[in-house]
């Protein structure tokens, strides 16, 4: 092989019609000998082999230096794979300085895998026809994933440099100035971002299958990564203003459901009370009961008084008997200034379940009656043995329902920083799905936040994504609705001639009381309604709402499952059509109701359920 020198004086090799220097040489072959074969860059390797095999028949050296460059490449790619793995979890445990060593490495390894797929090597086979394709769209993915690195990872993880995630919350308090940090950095990161996602997506169809295969696995993560990218940062433009930010404090009024006593939403809202936030800084108010309170009176329509059955406007115990949240945080709020307690930004539903989870993240403590309260038991502390305990003596089960309060305020506070940022994002997502933890915001913006997350609790008004509404209201006057159990089967939905689908639905709705329970209970738990038949009688109020666009047809109930006098009552709300029925079932009897639901030929999604969540989750299905 003849050598000769390059304009710099460097000696060069003549490769297969190719000159490289001496130093491109050096590094290959240290390349070659330093890079160890990862099973984990097993697919890398399949895929640059099968194009060196290819490229050898254009020319048998230059195929060779190929498929040794692509070694080089696969040792890097496992290397690369190993620390995204290790930023998923610096990230998910709260780890900066982790986080830290992930973000070097990375941007270490694809600075290398980048050059090499620049080099001549990979330049030449690219001028193949077909193939050559497919090692530009490889050129192209080193190309982007080095600008995605060093323009986007880099600055936002700088911008957690001395911080721990954990340090989001601490001691009662949420870093706010973190918060804008990450907003900060990510609005400067966006551009470079949307633009690889863009010249990601376009890639042409590869031609090689396996070549296809990653680039299939690479668009398809990257698409998901645009989504996650367009609803966190709106968050974080809000998030500041909603945690008092700058100094302009922010009051949210908190209502604690009791799942006991079910309400549609959740249960009774028998406990409020304030939270106020100052630049992050968290000050719990008192809670305390305004319900049937003397001189309050909140607009409500018609309508709904007639769809509910009770006037929501003239008590707060009331409020929650309507599926939407929205409603029931602006009439709240209202109930609230009334009571001359000042106005709030917003309202927040919660009840023990969401409280349960929170509290497995957390730790546990002991309350002033000696009883360990954790993540296994608070929702059965709370919404049972404290009723059985103190059943006849109302004052001291509101004093201890307040310490309790207060004990776990400050456990979940002061601890909660040390959790798993994806565990807490779990609890969350989870309580808002089954409705255990809901929120309405007065700020538009704040409020459309809610709507992404989805925590809003609203009815779902578009017929395009249809939801069947099944909701039970306790008419006990009691908290026997800790014993309520409850299930909806959908069935597979048939396609109608004029493009509607209709399903066959059975909710069931069962007293799991026995007697003997019942009658050694304490009147508070098995309730005083004069139209109980003994003591295990169990009373509800039962709601179906019909899905947007939508109707339910043919709805029945088994023999002696509503009251005779009642029936079962046809309304509407909010343009939704709904029926209402009120069922009486003694110990260990079930209440079965069959139906139609049909949904709008514009669906494009399955029906889907939202129901009353219970104060038993393993009674509820």
């Amino acid at each position: 092989m003849a050598s000769h020198f390059s304009n710099d004086g460097a000696p060069q090799k003549n490769v297969g019609g190719g000159s490289y220097s001496r130093r491109d040489a050096e590094r290959y072959y240290a390349n070659r000998q330093n890079g160890p074969e990862r099973h984990t860059g097993r697919t890398v390797a399949i895929v640059i082999g099968i194009i060196a095999a290819l490229v050898l028949v254009a020319g048998a050296t230059t195929g060779v230096m190929l498929y040794n460059s692509a070694m080089t490449v696969k040792a890097e790619a496992s290397e690369l794979m190993a620390q995204a793995s290790s930023l998923k979890d610096s990230l998910k445990n709260g780890d900066s300085d982790g986080l830290a060593s992930s973000v070097d490495t990375i941007v270490e390894k694809t600075a290398l895998i980048n050059a090499e797929v620049h080099t001549p090597v990979w330049d030449v086979a690219a001028l193949i026809p077909v193939v050559g394709e497919d090692i530009r769209s490889v050129q192209t993915l080193g190309r982007v994933a080095t600008e995605l690195v060093n323009e986007a990872l880099v600055p936002v993880s700088s911008s957690l440099s001395g911080m721990k995630l954990s340090d989001i919350i601490q001691d009662g308090s949420i870093n706010v100035g973190l918060i804008q940090a990450l907003a900060s950095s990510l609005d400067g990161a966006m551009p470079v971002i949307e633009a690889s996602i863009d010249t990601i997506a376009e890639l042409p169809e590869a031609h090689i299958p396996q070549v296809a295969e990653v680039l299939g696995s690479v668009q398809e993560p990257v698409r998901e990564a645009r989504g996650m990218i367009e609803n966190i940062k709106p968050i974080l433009d809000v998030l500041p203003q909603m945690l008092g930010a700058n100094g302009q404090s922010r009051s949210y009024l908190i209502i604690a459901q009791n799942n006991a006593e079910l309400r549609t939403t959740g249960g009774l809202p028998g406990s409020w009370g304030m939270v106020t936030i100052t630049d992050g800084q968290i000050s719990l108010g008192e809670f305390s009961s305004i319900l049937h309170d003397p001189g309050l009176r909140v607009d409500v329509t018609t309508e709904e008084v007639h769809a509910t059955s009770v006037d929501m406007g003239a008590d707060p115990a009331q409020v929650n008997f309507t599926p939407d949240f929205v409603r029931i945080g602006e009439m709240a709020r209202e109930y609230w200034i009334q009571k001359g307690y000042g106005t709030v930004d917003g309202v927040i539903a919660i009840d023990p379940v969401f409280l349960q989870r929170l509290l497995a993240l957390t730790g546990g403590f002991t309350a002033s009656d000696g009883a360990t309260v954790d993540g296994t038991n608070a929702a059965k502390v709370l919404l049972s043995d404290t009723y059985w305990k103190y059943g006849s003596d109302p004052d001291a089960q509101d004093a201890y329902f307040t310490a309790v309060a207060g004990l776990a305020f400050d456990q979940i506070m002061g601890n909660l920083g040390a959790a798993g940022m994806t565990e807490l994002w779990d609890a969350v997502e989870t309580s808002g799905e089954d409705g255990r933890l809901l929120v309405w915001m007065v700020n538009e913006d704040e409020q459309q936040i809610m709507v992404d997350l989805g925590l809003d609790g609203s009815l779902e008004t578009d017929p395009t994504k249809p939801v069947l509404g099944v909701y039970i209201n306790d008419d006990t006057y009691s908290k026997i609705s800790w014993y309520t159990a409850s299930k909806t089967v959908i069935g597979e939905g048939v396609k109608n001639a004029d493009g509607t689908t209709t399903y066959d639905v059975t909710t069931t709705i069962t007293n799991t009381i026995t007697p003997e329970e019942a009658y050694s209970a304490p009147l508070y738990v098995y309730g005083n309604n004069e139209d109980k038949r003994d003591n295990s009688d169990m009373l509800d109020i039962v709601f179906f709402y019909a899905p947007a666009g939508g109707t339910i047809s043919n709805l029945t109930a088994n023999d002696g499952a509503v009251f005779s006098n009642y029936g079962i009552v046809e309304c509407s709300l909010n343009g939704l059509q709904l029926f209402r029925t009120r069922t009486h079932l003694l110990a260990g009897e079930t209440a079965t109701f069959t139906y139609q639901v049909t949904v709008s030929a514009e669906a494009t999604e399955p029906l889907a359920l939202r129901t009353t969540p219970l104060a038993q989750e393993s009674l509820m299905q």
